[in-house]
């Protein structure tokens, strides 16, 4: 197995998916009225949630396949659809995002914030949970299993990072250079989606000529 390619295209699928820049002004809108304690501890509880949850799907993605019975092939095909619609959703405005902040911002709590929306679904929803037990599926050995772990802690320290300069990255790129980079990022989800439907094809083929 090709480990620094499979940790390249783990890291870049999570990376996408989370899309940590263009999470930026939806972080910064849901944490608007909370003071500088206040936001760092939302930030530091969502993270941890958020990559704790996504690390124990990776961890059990085997054993959630084998208990729903559902192959791999299916799981890529899903997966796919799911994640195109969610490159589509990015590239069309991100409405399912700016719908969980108005809801955040109803009523704002440290604890219940951080959890919802920030870390269920912002920055591990759906998309992210599918992608993981696919790229799970396919780490073959310990070593590719270990290499998914770290692509995901990596992306969650970038979060953390992003989350401490927000307001500064917000200054430099502008709301519409944030917007720019979730739509770029989004092109390249649709892509990655557009592989794991047609591989996830391929293997279902194979089985029925089998």
């Amino acid at each position: 197995m090709d480990y620094l390619s499979y940790f390249i295209t783990a890291f870049t699928t999570i990376f996408v998916i989370v899309d940590p820049s263009g999470n930026i002004p939806m972080f910064i809108a849901l944490t608007e009225r909370l003071d500088h304690d206040e936001r760092e501890k939302v930030s530091k509880k969502s993270t941890i949630i958020a990559l704790g949850l996504l690390l124990f799907i990776a961890l059990t993605g085997d054993l959630i396949l084998r208990v729903f019975h559902i192959s791999i092939d299916s799981l890529r095909i899903a997966g796919g659809i799911l994640l195109f619609a969610v490159a589509v959703d990015i590239l069309t405005g991100s409405r399912g995002k700016e719908a969980y902040a108005k809801r955040g911002l109803k009523n704002v709590d440290i604890d219940s914030l951080a959890v919802f929306p920030i870390a269920l679904p912002l920055y591990t929803g759906p998309g992210a949970i599918t992608a993981a037990i696919v790229l799970n599926a396919e780490a073959t050995d310990v070593i590719s299993k270990a290499l998914l772990l770290l692509a995901i802690i990596a992306v969650y320290v970038i979060v953390r990072i992003t989350h401490i300069y927000s307001e500064e990255i917000i200054k430099i790129l502008g709301k519409s250079g944030s917007d720019i980079i979730a739509r770029l990022m989004a092109i390249f989800l649709a892509a990655i989606a557009v592989e794991f439907v047609f591989t996830g094809l391929e293997g279902k083929i194979k089985e029925i000529l089998a």
